[in-house]
């Protein structure tokens, strides 16, 4: 499946933006761009900028390969013009612990490799993963992101709301890097 994002990227003359759903020829390609992706942004969450706990959690090929025998879970490859530019996952029907919303999904990964961020690739990416969702008759999304960074104010300009402070969990990663925020809106 591809999902093309049109709009303000091809009014600027960049290429369009597609959702591409990992299948078993991509998959290692899917871990690859996603640990990169990974490791370009958020070194810094841990001791010896080694994110070894959640790179084997995240982007091995056996989770993922397990990860994908479930229906809702839903991985992507970004891909932009002819380029792998990052991975996403959403999961369908997914409600954050202790809140209710009617037909949610949670978006847990959307990560672009450092190259290609500041390009206006994410709120395409983002549009269409909303699109993308609402077009599985999902009503609401939410997503965890770091309290420190950039992405948290990406998102509060993408009209999402904080619902409530999180920490990463991890407990290996540097203490004072864990705090998080869950973010939600209506689609």
């Amino acid at each position: 499946m591809q999902y093309k994002m049109e709009g303000k990227l091809e009014d600027r003359g960049q290429p369009t933006i597609q959702l591409e759903a990992v299948r078993a020829e991509t998959l290692d390609l899917y871990c690859e761009i996603g640990e990169q992706a990974y490791r370009d942004h958020y070194l810094h969450l841990w001791p010896g900028q080694d994110p070894s706990p959640y790179i084997e959690k995240s982007f091995r090929p056996r989770v993922v390969h397990t990860d994908l025998a479930h229906k809702n879970n839903l991985h992507f490859l970004v891909i932009s013009g002819k380029i792998t530019v990052g991975i996403a996952k959403l999961i369908l029907n997914k409600n954050p612990e202790g809140l209710v919303f009617s037909e949610p999904v949670f978006l847990e990964k959307i990560y672009l490799l450092k190259d290609h961020t500041g390009r206006g690739i994410g709120p395409a990416v983002l549009s269409a993963l909303h699109a993308e969702s609402r077009k599985r008759g999902m009503c609401y999304i939410c997503l965890a992101t770091m309290q420190k960074g950039r992405a948290l104010s990406f998102y509060l300009k993408m009209g999402y709301e904080i619902l409530r402070e999180e920490v990463l969990p991890f407990e290996n990663a540097i203490q004072e890097e864990r705090g998080m925020y869950l973010l939600g809106r209506s689609l």
